[in-house]
Formats: structure tokens, C-alpha cells, sequence
């Protein structure tokens, strides 16, 4: 059986993969393609495919090209919710695994005052582009 590609886009369009559950046919197989834009880690990889065979998730498959994350499984009900919902709560935890590390080892070195003036611009630099893609939404 041949994939077909039904969606594609950046990580400012997740919010529009749930319209594309109603094209997965009952007992069909998914797969969704990430494209990390960095390695993941054997453990990320591992912990998802748990997370999703514990959630429920009917013939699971987690693996890794880099930068690339695939996820497959087989419909059973509205999968994509749940396994995207998985994605977003690991993928928090790194962020903030990693910014707590990076922010820990950098503390030691630069003055608090320019750590706070960076998290500040770096925020401000966020909201910005996410206003700016806001609007072009319209």
C-alpha cells in the first residue's frame, strides 16, 4: 500500500492537523512526518512509543531519520489527537529540560541582569513573529 501525502506545512500550522482526521478511514494506517529540524534523542523516541501504546495507540511505530520524527499507527479511533497531544507534551518537556540546563550553566558565567535582558528579547521576538503570523492567518 502507497502513502499519500494529505497535509504538509511548519510547526505554526499544527493547529490545523486535526481537520485531516476525518481523512484516515477507520482501521487505516497513519503516519505523521515531523520534521524536528534537529536529531531527536533515542529517549524522546522511546518514551513516545511508550506513551502512545499505553494511551492505546494500535500498532506503533516510533522511529528516526534525522532530523526527521515518524510516527505510524493504525486508526481505532481519533488517534491523531491523542498522538499529537503525546508530541506536544514531550517535546515541552525537552524545551524545558534543555532551557533549564542551558539557563543553569549559563548562570554561572553571565551576570543575572543579562540573563533577564536576553529571556525578555527573546520573548519579544517570539510574540512578534507570532502577531506577525496571526495576522497573515486572516
Amino acid at each position: 500500500m502507497a502513502w499519500q501525502e494529505i497535509a504538509s506545512g511548519g510547526v505554526f500550522d499544527i493547529h490545523h492537523i486535526a481537520q485531516y482526521e476525518k481523512d484516515i478511514g477507520e482501521r487505516q494506517r497513519a503516519l505523521l512526518e515531523l520534521d524536528l529540524r534537529a536529531p531527536a534523542p533515542d529517549w524522546i523516541v522511546s518514551e513516545l512509543k511508550s506513551q502512545l501504546q499505553k494511551a492505546g495507540v494500535k500498532e506503533t511505530q516510533v522511529t528516526t531519520g534525522s532530523p526527521l520524527l515518524r510516527v505510524s499507527w493504525r486508526k481505532g479511533f481519533p488517534f491523531l489527537a491523542v498522538v499529537l497531544g503525546i508530541i506536544a507534551g514531550i517535546v515541552f518537556l525537552l524545551v524545558l529540560i534543555t532551557g533549564w540546563r542551558f539557563f543553569r550553566d549559563v548562570a554561572e558565567v553571565l551576570p543575572t541582569p543579562v540573563i533577564t535582558g536576553g529571556i525578555v528579547l527573546l520573548l519579544a521576538i517570539v510574540a512578534m513573529r507570532a502577531w506577525q503570523r496571526r495576522k497573515q492567518w486572516r
